[in-house]
């Protein structure tokens, strides 16, 4: 019993459900932000203001923040930004099919959501976020990281 209990308090999980959750998802997530040295965001479009007060908050206390997306807007956006990276797709086709959203905090907290973080798309369509502190989910975070960082190209370029 008590290695179970153990193993409960490890993993930390919230589940939100959108967008009638989007209020207390965009408080936990601003929060994650506030406290992290590295944030790593992988979406097809970041375009929530309270998230990029956020981002560009934890920039200006030295945070490092990577940023892989399809939407070029988002790209420029915080292309700008010192300590930040900036990963854009080098083919449409993988502009038209991407549908990944993922959000790690230093290698402490992960979330995947079916949703892009844009304000549109959590306040209008149905889908599901999960955060946890399990050290499974946030390697895979990492290795999915390290794949779209090889095969995506820098904004900059």
């Amino acid at each position: 019993m008590t290695a179970l209990m153990l193993t409960l308090t490890l993993s930390a999980n919230e589940h939100y459900l959108l967008p009638e959750a989007k209020s207390d998802l965009i408080h936990s997530l601003k929060r994650k932000i506030q406290r992290a040295e590295s944030i790593t965001i992988i979406t097809r479009s970041l375009d929530n203001s309270a998230l990029s007060k956020s981002i560009e908050k934890a920039l200006k206390q030295g945070a490092s923040f990577n940023l892989i997306t399809t939407n070029m807007t988002t790209a420029a956006y915080y292309a700008k930004y010192k300590n930040t990276i900036v990963k854009v797709p080098n083919s449409q086709r993988l502009t038209n099919n991407f549908h990944l959203n993922i959000l790690l905090i230093d290698q402490s907290d992960v979330c995947f959501s079916t949703l892009s973080f844009s304000d549109a798309d959590l306040k209008r369509d149905i889908g599901e976020v999960m955060c946890t502190t399990n050290i499974e989910e946030i390697t895979f975070a990492l290795d999915i990281k390290k794949r779209f960082t090889e095969r995506f190209e820098d904004y900059n370029q």
